[in-house]
C-alpha cells in the first residue's frame, strides 16, 4: 500500500464563481448611456450660460452707449449699434432685438436720468447641445445706466 499524501486544502468557494459574467457588459451599457447624457446636458446648461453672459454683456454695452448719448432718439441708435457690435448674430438664430426705455431727471430733461436697454435673443437648443435638438430658448437682459448730469 502507497502512503497517500496530504490534499491541500481548497481555497472558499465564491458566491460569483458561477458568474458568466453576462451582467457586467449590460450595465456598462446603462452607465455609458447615463455617462453621456449627462455630458450632454452639462454642455447644454454650460452653452446657455455662456449665451446669457453674452447677452449680458451686450446689454451693459448697449445701456452704457445710450447713456452716453445726447438725446433719446441717438440713445436708441447708439444702443442698437453696441449690439450690434457684439458678435450675437452668431449667437442667435434671427436677430437679436434691443428695446430702450429711459427716465427722466427729477427737473425733467434727459440730462441726469436713467437708461434701461433690454436685449432679446433667441438660441436654437441645437447650437446649445451640439447634437440636433428641437426647439429654442430666448434669453432675455436687461441693464440700466445713470445719464450723466453734465454731458454736453
Amino acid at each position: 500500500m502507497t502512503p497517500r499524501l496530504p490534499v491541500a486544502p481548497r481555497p472558499p468557494r465564491s458566491r460569483f464563481a458561477d458568474d458568466a459574467g453576462i451582467a457586467t457588459p449590460v450595465e456598462m451599457m446603462y452607465l455609458i448611456v447615463f455617462c453621456l447624457v449627462a455630458v450632454l446636458f452639462l454642455g447644454f446648461v454650460g452653452r446657455l450660460h455662456a449665451a446669457g453672459v453674452q447677452v449680458t454683456n451686450a446689454a451693459q454695452s448697449a445701456a452704457r452707449s445710450a447713456s452716453l448719448a445726447p438725446d433719446p432718439a441717438a440713445a436708441q441708435l447708439a444702443a442698437t449699434e453696441a449690439v450690434a457690435g457684439q458678435g450675437l448674430v452668431a449667437r442667435c438664430s434671427t436677430s437679436p432685438t434691443v428695446s430702450m426705455s429711459w427716465s427722466p431727471s427729477p427737473s425733467g430733461s434727459w440730462q441726469g436720468g436713467t437708461v434701461t436697454v433690454e436685449v432679446s435673443c433667441v438660441v436654437r437648443n441645437q447650437s446649445l447641445t451640439g447634437v440636433w435638438w428641437p426647439g429654442s430658448r430666448t434669453v432675455v437682459m436687461t441693464d440700466t445706466q445713470p445719464i450723466d448730469r453734465y454731458q454736453r
